[in-house]
């Protein structure tokens, strides 16, 4: 989950300090568990979260094996909420973006977010400049799961608000025809206009059927906690959850393309707290042209 509001892990400069020792022991061991990849990525972004405070998120989730060497990537990225609460009706998130494979192993892209505020006339605002990052931890089918590492630094672009910096896992297992991906991020906030001070945590996780490389059934459930140093109580918490459709549309041949993909997403969201919107209506829509 990937969303303007809040996103992953945060940590604030007193409370949870603790955390800063054993959470880089932690990727020590990982990096140890997986020996072939260039951990140092990993273990560089969670110091640099330690050591400097939550995030948003669009509701998308990354997976480890879209790492497009050889392609350039265009994408958006959006929702938009529908409540009968004024105070979450309306709210709505757009992302432009642009990206590459720039090793087998790394995939980078620089995103445009757009924002709106819920209520009535609402301006729509550029508000975040991103650098998001995915490295492939292991080869697909190399290890029980697939895995890799996601970390993103956004710069602030309205007149209020803050920078932020997210990372975690992103996991992939298929079962059959049947694939899951997780995503389990942290972010912090830093720099003026902080809506929280410590790390936020935040989390996704969607299973779709194989049926069909034009449409493909799947069900997405995202989640925000808050910060990890004091949780809310469950419905203050973000959860939403509802089925999505997924498809890829060969683009050889067309418009003198030789090879490509169209992608889509969409899906609609129901609310499982008070603190959620009724509805979120959820798309991706994304463009792969070979270099």
């Amino acid at each position: 989950m990937k969303k303007r509001s809040k996103k992953l892990l945060s940590v604030s400069g007193t409370p949870g300090a603790h955390l800063g020792p054993m959470l880089r022991g932690n990727v020590e061991s990982f990096c140890f568990f997986f020996p072939k990849k260039k951990y140092f990525f990993a273990l560089l972004g969670l110091q640099s979260l330690l050591a400097a405070s939550p995030a948003r998120a669009d509701y998308h989730l990354f997976s480890p094996y879209e790492i497009d060497l050889g392609e350039l990537e265009i994408e958006n990225n959006g929702d938009a909420a529908f409540d009968r609460a004024s105070q979450r009706n309306g709210a709505q998130s757009y992302t432009i973006e642009l990206g590459t494979g720039l090793t087998a192993w790394w995939h980078s892209e620089i995103e445009f977010g757009f924002d709106r505020d819920p209520g009535a006339g609402e301006p729509v605002s550029f508000t975040q400049l991103v650098s998001e990052n995915m490295i492939q931890l292991t080869e697909p089918g190399e290890d029980w799961a697939d895995w890799g590492v996601y970390f993103e630094y956004g710069q602030n672009t309205a007149a209020h608000g803050s920078n932020e910096f997210t990372i975690g896992p992103v996991v992939g297992k298929d079962i059959g025809r049947f694939g899951n991906m997780l995503n389990l991020f942290v972010t912090r906030e830093f720099g003026p206009d902080q809506e929280s001070h410590g790390l936020d945590l935040s989390y996704a996780w969607q299973t779709k059927w194989r049926l069909w490389d034009p449409l493909s059934p799947a069900v997405e459930v995202y989640g925000d906690t808050g910060s990890i140093t004091h949780v809310p109580a469950f419905q203050q918490q973000q959860l939403l959850a509802g089925p999505v459709a997924i498809g890829v549309l060969p683009l050889n041949g067309f418009a003198g393309l030789k090879g490509g993909n169209f992608k889509y997403e969409l899906g609609w969201l129901f609310g499982a707290t008070t603190a959620s919107a009724g509805g979120t209506l959820r798309w991706r829509v994304e463009l792969e042209i070979p270099l």
